[in-house]
């Protein structure tokens, strides 16, 4: 909620897209000695101070797709493009909205009913799926109905689309060895709870993935950055 402060620390990563989660709106702020390198911003939300917003560098830019369904607000379908590139990318945020109904009672619920909605989007060969879960296969519980994780994962794999996370460490779901999230900020208390999916043509590109080191990162966020690279 104080990105004006904390884009010092991840733009000199010369990223091309940033998808950032409980974030101030993005128009507002003024990037200063960065402001040129900016090619494409786009930010949703309800509170000014925390909503999810996306952040395009070197001439990529970013436009909501015609798709977009509010009922699912913080599951942004969006095309990113550059030149003749060309990629659905959605930018994820899940949250127990309708917590009270039957549909929303996890936060990854949310995501797996825009499944089927956005069904159409994980046609193109290019797909990146990327943000925060709020989910991991620990929490699911044998002897309950719901089985909303591995449903989600079984889909995006049926779609070709695989975490690049737990394809580069070669981990399996539900055992990462390094955590995106320490609970109020504790370093007793991790989870892995943020996700990038590539559909698999991205996915043979990948080049590196480095998950923020919580040292470096624990007074600016309860989440440490995913860093995805992919060979041009």
């Amino acid at each position: 909620m104080k990105f004006r402060e904390d884009y010092k620390l991840i733009f000199p990563y010369n990223p091309d897209v940033l998808i950032i989660q409980e974030t101030e709106d993005i128009n507002t702020i003024d990037f200063g000695d960065y402001s040129s390198e900016v090619s494409g911003v786009l930010w949703i939300g309800e509170n000014p101070k925390k909503g999810l917003g996306v952040i395009c560098f070197n001439g990529y830019e970013v436009s909501l797709h015609e798709n977009y369904k509010s009922e699912f607000k913080y599951v942004l379908p969006l095309i990113l493009s550059r030149d003749t590139f060309r990629c659905n990318l959605i930018g994820v945020w899940t949250q127990k909205v309708g917590v009270k109904t039957k549909n929303h009672k996890n936060y990854i619920r949310q995501f797996k009913l825009s499944i089927k909605c956005y069904e159409s989007l994980f046609g193109l060969d290019d797909v990146i799926i990327c943000g925060d879960f709020n989910s991991n296969l620990i929490w699911e519980n044998p002897f309950r109905i719901d089985k909303d994780h591995k449903e989600v994962i079984d889909k995006l794999e049926q779609k070709k689309i695989f975490s690049s996370y737990h394809h580069y460490f070669n981990e399996e779901q539900g055992r990462e060895s390094r955590p995106t999230f320490y609970y109020h900020h504790k370093k007793e208390k991790p989870f892995h709870i943020d996700f990038c999916f590539l559909s698999l043509k991205l996915l043979n590109k990948v080049e590196n993935v480095e998950v923020g080191n919580y040292d470096d990162w624990i007074k600016h966020s309860d989440h440490v950055p995913i860093i995805v690279t992919l060979k041009d």
